[in-house]
């Protein structure tokens, strides 16, 4: 039985895509992204072009600038040169404000001149129907890869570096006076919603870095966030997301995220089919399924958001926050309403709201009118409104309490004097707070000063919703917990490294004959693996199947052999239960016959005898290649639970048994693995080490496997085993989407 819970592959041809050079380092991107000297091609004195934005926007750029345009010899006190090679000295950075039809003869001439990075601006490349764009952007990661000239773009809307004033972009109306230096690192494929995102600076949030990567032929969203990662002056960096060429690179980028601890929070659309197609028209970014970004994600604590919204507060509290404790969330308000509204935030975030100590409760009763609420969360009532002292000694008791790891203060309404005196005591305690103070600001006074206060202190973040702060805490914890689990997990493997030398040449078999891995062929491929199979016999005659069954021992399962026939039971060639040889001969020439008039063309080898092995859990394993990402795994509850609730768990191969034992537990019908009704429990630890051997496979196979489906795998308490399986080479898939067999 094979079901399809990714995208069909027989409905679609396999294009492997995957890019897997390693992440550029940043002494390779240094010329691009530090440049000591910059040189403007196409720079005019007309006010509104690109030229003459870029050069006012390096007006505060410490280092060389120089325009290239023959009519001029100087541009606003900037010298200007008729061509690159009359540069006295070679530019570090290229930024090219030119038309589409001129960027490849000109990236050429950088490349004979030895120039470090180019920035190209145009658009009219692979994002644009036709081979014309897609040829030239070809071309220009032709003249990359040859000569290691670094390119940001096509279609890219600057590259700016707040730290040495090498603001490379077109955009009008940022002056270089005007922008924030802070520790927030900014990558976006998209210019537009990239310098929304920059006005965060208006609230005081400060960015080291800001890059528009456009189409990405060369540098690309990952060696640009690579770069922070070495740069010490980025302790977190947001990212906006729409696709990617590699999703190895991403995996590599979290991983060594992980390892320097600096967050990453990146906001991934292409969610939908149609927004898919926007995407390519956009860029021509592989977007890749949700799911597999998502589990990619998951695995190595990329912090993802659904919307641009608030990125920035989670990125400023990311930057300001320590290390969480062990602790949970303590909340403090002046509003009953709040009080009950944090309480149903933090369950759906899934935020600890631990209860206060017996000493904490003493210290607050003193403290607190009667007709407050002392607990967590803690309403000490509008009485503070006139006793700034109250509110100063609750945040100290609050930040003293031995469960906490944060403080949320939740603010209902901003009365200006009031709210401004409260401003300036949180901020005090949040100085001299052993943990973070963060601020919700409920109400609808936005630009109130005491606002301001709060964004603009060293130490406390605001926040502009209570569910963003409760979803950033969440992350923070998230994150922490993931890095320390992955700093040990990423080790062991539990398969024999030979493993993959042993079945390669039969994957490699497949793929020359342009079909799927027999059932008997893809079980093998498994045990090789260690995950445990059902035994089973080929037979090509009803005398050899009885012959098998009696070898087997009876009661056992016949089924048809052929690489052609991928669902089995559903066209009923599969006979369970057979209790004699008289049995077994009979379902031969049944299955046999079914066949043939289902199957006219199908290629038909003879048929399979199995062993009957006892009921369980039916558990469904799936792994789809992702050209953008890898291999996808797939798996949860088999039989009614797939085919109508879709419970799954999705995760990118290989993953760790832990792994696979939380997502499993995580399912809606995970009480069928604890044991449900007096049905006995699974054993999740070896379940677990089966599913995640078979990542193992797939994660060795990579492109050379375009899906691979085990279903069901029966597992009990006392073990798990594998009772059906097919293998696809990519082009057997190719094949199947053309029009062969497919059941």
């Amino acid at each position: 039985m094979r079901t399809d819970h990714f995208s069909a592959l027989s409905k679609r041809k396999v294009t492997v895509q995957m890019t897997d050079r390693p992440l550029h380092t940043q002494e390779q991107l240094r010329r691009l992204v530090q440049p000591d000297s910059i040189a403007v091609v196409g720079a005019s004195p007309k006010p509104g072009s690109f030229g003459k934005r870029t050069l006012d926007n390096l007006a505060s750029f410490g280092g060389r600038v120089c325009a290239v345009n023959p009519k001029y010899q100087q541009i606003d006190a900037v010298p200007c040169y008729p061509s690159l090679d009359a540069i006295p000295q070679v530019p570090d950075c290229v930024v090219l404000c030119v038309a589409s039809d001129a960027v490849v003869s000109m990236v050429e001439s950088c490349a004979d001149l030895g120039v470090g990075g180019v920035i190209i601006y145009a658009s009219g490349f692979a994002e644009m129907p036709g081979e014309e764009g897609a040829l030239a952007q070809a071309r220009l990661a032709e003249i990359s890869r040859s000569t290691g000239l670094r390119i940001a773009g096509p279609n890219c809307a600057g590259l700016l570096n707040f730290g040495t004033g090498a603001l490379m972009h077109f955009i009008g109306g940022l002056a270089p006076g005007e922008m924030v230096h802070g520790p927030v690192g900014l990558v976006s494929q998209s210019g537009g919603i990239g310098y929304g995102i920059l006005q965060a600076m208006d609230r005081g949030i400060g960015f080291s870095h800001f890059f528009a990567v456009g189409n990405s032929c060369d540098v690309d969203a990952c060696d640009l966030m690579n770069y922070m990662l070495d740069d010490p002056g980025t302790s977190v960096i947001v990212t906006f997301l729409e696709g990617l060429e590699s999703g190895a690179r991403l995996r590599e980028l979290g991983r060594r995220a992980l390892e320097k601890n600096k967050p990453i929070v990146i906001c991934k659309t292409g969610q939908s089919d149609q927004s898919h197609a926007a995407i390519r028209s956009h860029t021509g970014a592989v977007v890749g399924s949700i799911e597999a970004y998502l589990a990619l994600f998951e695995e190595t604590g990329l912090i993802h958001v659904d919307s641009v919204e608030g990125m920035t507060e989670i990125a400023q509290f990311l930057s300001k926050a320590p290390p969480p404790g062990m602790g949970g969330l303590g909340v403090m308000t002046t509003s009953g309403g709040l009080a009950v509204m944090a309480v149903d935030k933090a369950d759906y975030a899934g935020v600890d709201l631990p209860q206060l100590s017996e000493q904490c409760q003493s210290a607050l009763r003193a403290l607190v009118p009667s007709f407050g609420m002392v607990g967590n969360p803690l309403d000490i009532t509008a009485a503070a409104q006139g006793d700034p002292t109250l509110f100063r000694d609750c945040i100290a008791a609050l930040c003293n309490e031995p469960g906490f790891a944060v403080l949320l203060i939740a603010v209902p309404y901003a009365q200006k004097i009031v709210a401004e005196q409260r401003a300036h005591l949180i901020c005090e305690a949040a100085r001299g707070s052993s943990i973070p103070i963060v601020v919700a600001w409920m109400n609808e006074a936005l630009d109130c000063p005491a606002a301001r206060i709060y964004e603009n202190d060293e130490n406390v973040v605001l926040f502009r919703s209570m569910t963003r702060a409760m979803e950033a805490i969440r992350a923070w914890k998230w994150r922490e917990a993931l890095r320390v689990k992955s700093l040990e997990r990423w080790m062991a493997r539990l398969s024999p490294p030979e493993a993959f030398d042993v079945v390669r040449p039969m994957l490699e078999d497949a793929v020359r004959d342009g079909r799927a891995l027999s059932e008997r062929e893809s079980k093998s491929v498994l045990r090789a693996y260690g995950v445990e199979t059902t035994q089973d016999r080929f037979a090509a005659s009803r005398f050899e199947a009885v012959q098998a069954a009696e070898a087997i021992g009876f009661p056992v399962v016949l089924k048809v052999e052929s690489t052609d026939i991928l669902h089995k039971t559903d066209a009923g060639l599969v006979i369970l239960g057979l209790e004699n040889p008289e049995a077994v001969a009979e379902a031969f020439d049944s299955v046999m016959a079914r066949t043939r008039e289902a199957f006219p063309d199908a290629r038909v080898q003879g048929a399979v005898v199995q062993a009957m092995v006892p009921p369980g859990v039916e558990i469904i394993v799936g792994a789809k290649y992702e050209p953008a990402l890898g291999q996808v795994l797939m798996f949860g509850l088999g039989g009614v639970f797939v085919e109508l609730m879709k419970d799954l768990a999705f995760a990118l191969a290989p993953v760790a048994p832990d792994q696979v034992v939380a997502k499993l537990t995580e399912l809606k019908g995970a009480a069928l693995l604890r044991g449900y009704r007096g049905t006995p429990a699974v054993d999740l630890d070896v379940l677990a080490n089966q599913i995640a051997r078979i990542s193992e496979f797939v994660a060795d196979a990579e492109d050379l496997v375009a899906e691979l489906d085990v279903n069901p795998i029966f597992a009990r308490g006392d073990g798990a085993i594998a009772v059906d399986a097919v293998i696809i080479p990519y082009v057997a898939a190719n094949e199947q989407a053309q029009g062969r067999t497919h059941a």
